[in-house]
This record gives C-alpha cells, structure tokens and sequence, in this order.
C-alpha cells in the first residue's frame, strides 16, 4: 500500500497494518520529569515539566492530572513556579530566559526576559524573586509590571529553588558549590547559613517554620537545619531529586526531574509514591536480550515486563543528556548532542567530541555510524578515535540503519526523506549521491532494517512507516503513536547543556525476533510492534 503523509500528527488509539501487533513494554509516564512545584488554594499541586514544556495540576484528594499549560503553548521548558497572591500563576523559562506570568482567565505574558538560565522563583508580599542556574548568578528582584530587574546578590554557583522565610529573609542554595545562602529582600550583604551539602536542590520551610533542604543527590534526601547544620534526613527516594512543597497538614510533596514522579513524605516520614516515575523521552532505544534499552536523557534504562529498570543517571558521567544509543561490542555506546561515548554507567570513554548534534547510532563491524544532525553528516567512528565522513551535505540526518549487506540508510528531517546512502571516493558523499527511498514525509526520525524493509518513525504525523528499500513503497505499519513533536518557536538543533530543552528524536530499533521497538516519547514509553 503507497500512502501519502498526512499533514498533521495522527494522536488516536493505536491502529496497526494486517498481520501486525503493537504492545506497550512499560505504561505512560504522567509527569515528563517534574520540577518545580506549587500548591494551590484549591488544594492542586501545580507542576513544571521541564522536558515536556508543560504546566500540570494534580489534585491530591482525587488522583486527577490537569495539563494548564500544554506543550503546543508559548513554554519552552519550564523549571520552576509560583502562585501570586491575586491567583496570577509566575513561571520561568529556562532556556528562553523568560518569566512568564499567567493571569487567572489564562492570559500569558512576559515580565522579564534576557535572564540567563532563569530557574528559582519565589513570591512574598506581592514581590517576585528569581535566581539563575548558571556558575556566577544572579538573584534578581523582578517587576512584574515589566521594569527592569533589581540585583540582590551575584556569584551564585548553580541557582535553584529558593523561599523566604518566616524572617523575612530570602533562602537560597549554590546547587553547585553544596552551599545555602540567605539575604534581605530589602538589601544587604548575602550570609552563607550552610556548606558541605549534596547538591542542595530546593530551600524550603515547612509548616512548623523550619527550614528544610532537599538534595538531588542519591535518593533525594530532605534535611532539617538547625545552628548552622543539618540535624535530621530522611530518605525520600527519589532519584534526581528536584523540588518540594509543604501542605498544610505537613506533608511534603517530592518532585523528580531525571524520572518523573511524585512522592509523598508524610509528617511521620513514610514516603509514598504517589505518581510512579518514568521515561522522561525515551529517546533512542537498541534490543537488550528480551527488554528494550533506552537513552533517556539523564539516564540509561531497561524497559520490558510493564517496567522500568534505571541502569544509571549518566548526564553527568558523559557530560550531556544521552540521546541516541545502540549495543557496540561488550558494552553501549551513547551520544549527547556533542559527543559520542562508548562504555557502560560508571565508566565511559569518548569516541568524539565537539560534534554539532549528534543524534542516531548505529553498529557496523569495524566501529558504529552517526548522524550529526546539526552539521548534515554521517560520521564512521572507530573505537581508536579515528573518525571519518561516510556522508555529508545532507539535509538534517537524525538517524541511521544498516541491513546485512552492509548498506546504509539514514533519515533527513529537513528534507523529509529516508535515503541509501554511497560512499563517495574522496571517502565522503556530495550532496544529491544519496538514493531517496521515500519523499514527502512529516519529520523522519528513528530508523530500523528488520525483516528486509526500513521501519521509520514519522513522528509529526504520528505514524510508524514500512518501506520497501526494492520497490521505494512506502505503508503505514502503526497509526496513532504520540511522537513528541516540539513547537516552532523551540529549537529544533541538538545541543547540550543543563540550559537547553532537547530536540525531539524518538528512535526505532529492530530485535533478533524479528520485532521492532519504538520510542514513543510523547507519553514516555516503549512500543513493540511484531508479526
């Protein structure tokens, strides 16, 4: 069957081809990573999706989830927010360096921008404070009417959730240094309270008016400080731990920014997971035996039998989000964007670095192939560092396959097609060499050779093709796959660091069974779609 895309995402119930079936190896993710917290005077706690681009409230009383700011809205990547006293909702967005404020009819507006990497905020007595995620930043008083920001103290080292006191001074922590600080709203020399801490992540004060600090360290612990150091901590158990709020009836509720996720933490200290954690993407994903492998942006993850399994929260090992993934020899390799890295969690070596947007990887004998998007090349890495160019000139690669006779493929997001590539004699490809397979499609991404045709991701039509490298047909094998696509106004390049909000790439992989697994990253699991 020869179809022509169609021209917007198709997000119904999964619809496979005769002779095909889909299964989910692991269930949705409600929350796309979550971040910065708030509780309501309605009793909702609102959450930011720093992955998703989305604004979420969650009611405690009835387990209900209302998404108040969609992906598809003016959000790139929110971090962190704050209600105002006239129900006004203030949100920064990191990447963009914009605070935004939404009014409570749902009017959006800016009310500072040009802020590098905007992440804490906090509201008191109709005064707005926002600090920034960056080494050397600034805690800035913001005029919500649009005036230019008031600086309260500078040198932060990795800004993050911050409160005022019952003092009236205003808690923050140096997320990178281990350090919490506190300064007067009104001016004055900032006072270091605490160091020596494990990553402090969120400076709170619960009901009782202590003040409380939470690490993205470990399994999140929630600390007590009193004369100067932590007297008391409890084990939250939350990886990659993010933000908490305190409710009145002295509960404190625990985000999670690496998996998603909501627990918890009873005045008496039990913690109870509330919303389970997650795929925050997945992103690329490779066979593992029976399960599935994901890249997942801060982690590594083993998806199969309705579960996720982290095997390490690696963004820091290989310096960036993980992005595409596949099984080299005795161990992964991984890229990020600017780097490809071979090894396992824990230990990792570098195979190139400096790469403009390192996406799909994919094995061949004598090293692994990748595409860098960002450049419009396919690179040939070997595991001594020698790197060659297979292919350039060409319009977006994002992924790459190879079938058994050694033939290459690769997908073009800006051009919309899937190509056979050939090696040129100068050891690289000119632009126009490359043999178009299929044409006209909306966002080719992840790309597999399996059972003697090409199964391609077209994730901005919501749609996992077939296509037949002999005859250039192209059918649709699934419909309805709710592929993350990000808005215009984000940017589609792959780059790394904490700051950036990352491109999109849901990616395919075939298994030895003859199946093919699917990352499907606009819900935050795995699909696998077999004879």
């Amino acid at each position: 069957m020869s179809v022509r895309p169609t021209a917007g995402p198709d997000r119904g119930p999964l619809r496979t081809a005769p002779g095909l079936r889909a299964e989910p190896l692991c269930p949705p993710n409600p929350l796309w990573a979550s971040n910065g917290i708030v509780a309501g005077p309605d009793g909702r706690l609102w959450i930011a999706q720093f992955l998703g681009g989305t604004v979420s409230a969650f009611d405690p009383a009835t387990g209900g989830l209302e998404t108040v700011l969609g992906p598809d809205g003016p959000l790139t990547a929110p971090d962190d927010l704050v209600l105002g006293d006239g129900g006004e909702l203030f949100v920064v967005d990191l990447p963009a360096g914009l605070v935004w404020r939404r009014a409570p009819d749902g009017a959006m507006t800016v009310v500072a921008d040009g802020i590098t990497a905007p992440d804490g905020i906090a509201w008191h007595r109709g005064r707005l404070f926002v600090n920034e995620l960056c080494p050397d930043g600034r805690l800035l008083e913001i005029d919500p009417t649009g005036g230019p920001p008031r600086v309260l103290a500078t040198g932060l080292a990795l800004g993050n959730a911050m409160e005022v006191g019952p003092d009236g001074l205003l808690y923050y922590p140096h997320l990178l240094s281990g350090e919490v600080w506190r300064v007067d709203p009104d001016g004055g020399t900032p006072e270091r309270l605490l160091a020596g801490l494990d990553r402090p992540v969120a400076v709170r004060f619960d009901t009782a008016g202590r003040l409380r600090i939470l690490s993205n360290g470990g399994r999140g612990s929630l600390g007590t400080a009193e004369g100067g150091r932590i007297t008391a901590t409890l084990d939250t158990g939350v990886g990659g731990a993010d933000n908490v709020v305190f409710t009145p009836d002295g509960s404190a509720w625990v985000t999670g920014a690496f998996h998603g996720g909501l627990v918890r933490v009873g005045p008496d200290g039990t913690a109870t997971t509330v919303l389970p954690p997650g795929l925050c993407g997945p992103w690329g994903v490779t066979a593992d035996g029976v399960d599935a492998l994901v890249a997942d942006h801060f982690s590594l993850a083993r998806v199969g039998g309705g579960t996720v399994t982290v095997l390490g929260d690696v963004v820091t090992e290989v310096r960036g989000g993980v992005r595409g993934i596949a099984r080299h020899r005795d161990g992964t390799v991984v890229t990020t964007g600017t780097g490809v890295w071979h090894g396992r969690p824990g230990a990792w070596t570098p195979l190139a670095e400096g790469l403009a947007g390192a996406s799909g990887v994919a094995t061949v004998p004598d090293g692994v192939l990748v595409a860098e998007t960002g450049a419009g090349r396919v690179l040939h890495l070997t595991g001594e560092g020698a790197v060659s160019v297979l292919a350039s000139g060409l319009d977006g690669p994002v992924d790459v396959a190879v079938d058994e006779a050694g033939t290459v493929y690769a997908t073009l997001t800006g051009g919309g097609q899937v190509v056979r590539l050939t090696r040129g004699t100068d050891g690289g490809t000119d632009p126009g060499t490359g043999t178009v397979l299929a044409a006209g499609l909306h966002r080719p991404e992840g790309l597999a050779v399996a059972g003697g045709v090409l199964w391609c991701a077209e994730t901005a039509a919501g749609r996992l093709l077939r296509i037949d490298p002999r005859t250039r047909s192209v059918g649709v094998a699934v419909a309805g796959p709710a592929f993350d696509v990000r808005p215009p106004h984000v940017p589609a390049d792959c780059r790394g660091g904490a700051a950036t909000r990352p491109a999109p790439f849901a990616g395919v992989a075939a298994d030895g069974d003859g199946s093919v697994l699917v990352a499907v990253n606009g819900e935050g699991y795995v699909l696998r779609v077999r004879p």
